[in-house]
């Protein structure tokens, strides 16, 4: 009885066991500092503070998540080890919903490469493209539920599948896509449940957006987030960051597909001719230095390809997953990179592979995933332990790089020096210094990358700020030029650079490399 358990469940106890290892290994060294991260930390602090989505906090994504973690904070305390647990429950969750998903399709052997791969690649990811301290907790917790509902579509159980969908839409809106698929999968049943399907879609939304209706966010405080979302899509900013990254056609990006495609099929081939296990030490030094994030950047467009061509060869359940995982990746099909958005969807790209891989090139599709791993996850460790500066508060405990660690460091003792009262905004962002600090910034322009500014346009973020009279303004020298501008006050914000100075005296300069500039209001200075 114990030997056949073990040979059943062992495969997902070591997934299991080597997520909780990789969280122990890099704790606190995932997110990042500067970007992104602890936005996800900070709103939810304001939440609970009686602060209100979409009314006294801009944010341009969807609301469950912010929702989840206040509540969270508000059970176990305002602290990052409790996103830290969040992160790693999510994880954790993904991963064995795949796993249950990945084993109606494929072999069990391949399904732990599957999950080895994503593991090294995606979750030990040091950047803020990761599951334990992501760039945005809507990410992961709509994974989870996505997940969820194409397991539940795939056991035909489609009431709970509308359940699972609506709160990743209530968690992401980008998995939105998904939902003509869901509608199609089940209408054969709709007679029977079209009821219990319509509540099951309907009641996250209500769940998840009554409380702000409760907490008196009126449809036009939902309307103009989204039409500044809608304006934010628009910018020539953001055009530039999704072009830089990837995440858009160019033209350009057929040679990198066809390298990385060449990079990938040279050891496919080589082990596809010569059956030898000599070759493997071989190959593996090849990959170590050929493998990179652009690794699988063809991935997509590949599987479109291949999908294509091999339809008649697919059953039903094969095409459902196929076209779902196509679905949910719109955001990044054409550059399934390791170092942005694609992290969350490695592991549809390997099983949907695996799927239309024949049959005699599998067992050497296997090998080259077992040896990636091994070469990505040396990658990510590496890039982890690069994080050595702690920095630690009451609210918990980070690790970031010298570079930025030492001068954000300086930022937020020198925030604890002040009144807790005046508010410090950090330019063009570090939430990090308000959370850590316990200091509040300003909920509607907490960040000023060159996006925002060009969004909103500088005339009402100086309006905003004649308003307001935040007591401090930190502005540093970090570099913005994946949204092509890159320096804040010198090429872009500049008249709100001049207003700063105009208004404000120059108190301290924090590190050398890169550094602050400490700003504070001239209290006997009149505003124009």
């Amino acid at each position: 009885m114990d030997i056949m358990f073990f040979k059943r469940y062992w495969r997902p106890a070591v997934i299991n066991f080597l997520i909780l290892f990789v969280f122990i290994l890099g704790y606190g060294r995932f997110g990042d500092v500067i970007v992104d991260s602890f936005r996800e930390a900070y709103i939810p602090a304001q939440v609970i503070e009686g602060k209100i989505l979409y009314k006294n906090i801009f944010t341009i994504y969807a609301p469950f998540s912010y929702l989840f973690n206040a509540l969270l904070y508000k059970i176990f305390g305002v602290s990052l080890n409790v996103l830290y647990a969040a992160g790693l429950l999510t994880a954790m969750g993904i991963m064995n919903i795949v796993y249950l998903i990945s084993n109606k399709f494929i072999d069990k052997n391949y399904t732990f490469a599957v999950l080895l791969f994503t593991i090294a690649g995606s979750i030990l990811s040091p950047n803020v493209f990761n599951f334990f301290f992501p760039y945005s907790y809507g990410m992961t917790y709509g994974l989870l539920f996505v997940c969820l509902g194409i397991y539940f579509g795939l056991e035909k159980k489609y009431p709970p599948a509308y359940l699972m969908y609506s709160f990743a839409v209530c968690s992401k809106y980008e998995f939105v896509f998904l939902l003509p698929l869901l509608i199609y999968v089940s209408l054969p049943e709709w007679k029977k449940d079209w009821l219990k399907n319509l509540i099951c879609f309907i009641t996250p939304f209500i769940f998840v957006y009554m409380p702000l209706f409760i907490q008196g966010v009126g449809l036009e405080n939902l309307f103009t987030s989204f039409k500044i979302v809608t304006a934010m899509s628009a910018a020539k900013t953001l055009h530039w960051f999704y072009s830089v990254t990837g995440l858009i056609f160019r033209w350009d990006l057929i040679p990198v597909y066809l390298f990385n495609i060449i990079k990938i099929a040279v050891p496919f081939l080589i082990l596809n001719r010569f059956k030898s296990y000599w070759l493997f030490p071989l190959i593996l030094v090849y990959l170590y230095y050929t493998v990179t994030p652009a690794i699988l950047i063809f991935a997509f467009p590949l599987i479109l390809g291949m999908f294509i061509a091999r339809y008649r060869k697919l059953n039903y359940d094969e095409k459902f997953f196929i076209v779902a995982s196509i679905l949910i990746s719109v955001k990044m099909f054409f550059a399934l990179t390791l170092k942005a958005y694609g992290v969350y969807f490695i592991p549809f790209a390997l099983i949907s592979v695996y799927i239309l891989t024949p049959p005699k090139y599998k067992e050497n599709l296997f090998i080259l995933t077992l040896m990636c791993s091994l070469i990505l996850g040396m990658q990510n460790c590496s890039g982890l332990l690069k994080k050595r500066v702690n920095i630690k508060t009451e609210r918990g405990s980070f690790y970031t790089t010298e570079f930025y660690g030492k001068s954000v460091k300086k930022l937020i003792e020198f925030a604890d020096t002040v009144d807790k009262d005046d508010k410090i905004l950090v330019y063009p962002e570090c939430l990090a210094v308000n959370f850590m600090s316990d200091r509040d910034s300003d909920n509607k322009f907490y960040s000023l990358i060159p996006l925002y500014v060009e969004t909103f346009g500088e005339n009402i973020i100086m309006d905003r700020l004649y308003i307001t009279k935040p007591e401090y303004i930190a502005v540093s020298n970090y570099d913005t030029s994946l949204y092509y501008y890159s320096k804040f006050g010198e090429d872009y914000a500049g008249r709100i650079m001049d207003y700063i100075k105009e208004n404000y005296e120059l108190v301290q300069t924090i590190g050398d490399e890169f550094k602050f500039d400490v700003f504070r209001i001239k209290h006997h200075h009149p505003f124009p």
